[in-house]
């Protein structure tokens, strides 16, 4: 199996060090990136369109964010879609928002796969990556 890709955006500097630190645990095997806005994160899948560097399977992004938030990433990940090869970004909200309205709005994202509300634990990243990658983890 190739090495899984992971891209973490929250502003949350422990939560981004918790996860991190529970994805490693899961697998030495998973790459996994950091930002804590949505800017950086777009500008990091541009850099990897330019680059032919290969994309996260897998993103987890919060909605409250500085600069960008995690419903401004997504309107700018989706002006992008149609340059990104075929290879499938899983999106996965994760956010202390348990707010209707909120769930309604990512209902309304096809990009988004997946609504986790935190505290995010072991057993539930585990699910989501076997989801993704059709394997236990």
């Amino acid at each position: 199996m190739k090495k899984p890709r992971i891209l973490l955006v929250d502003d949350d500097e422990v939560y981004l060090f918790v996860t991190k630190k529970i994805l490693s645990n899961l697998s030495e095997e998973i790459a996994i990136n950091t930002f804590t806005d949505g800017e950086q994160a777009i500008e990091y899948i541009s850099m990897c369109l330019k680059e032919n560097v290969p994309l996260p399977e897998v993103i987890l992004l919060d909605i409250n964010m500085p600069f960008l938030d995690g419903w401004g990433f997504l309107a700018e990940f989706k002006k992008m879609k149609p340059s990104l090869p075929s290879q499938n970004v899983d999106i996965f909200m994760v956010t202390s928002s348990d707010d209707p309205s909120d769930l309604k709005r990512a209902q309304n994202f096809e990009e988004i796969t997946g609504y986790v509300v935190k505290p995010v634990f072991e057993e539930k990243l585990a699910e989501i990556l076997t989801e993704v990658y059709n394997k236990k983890w």
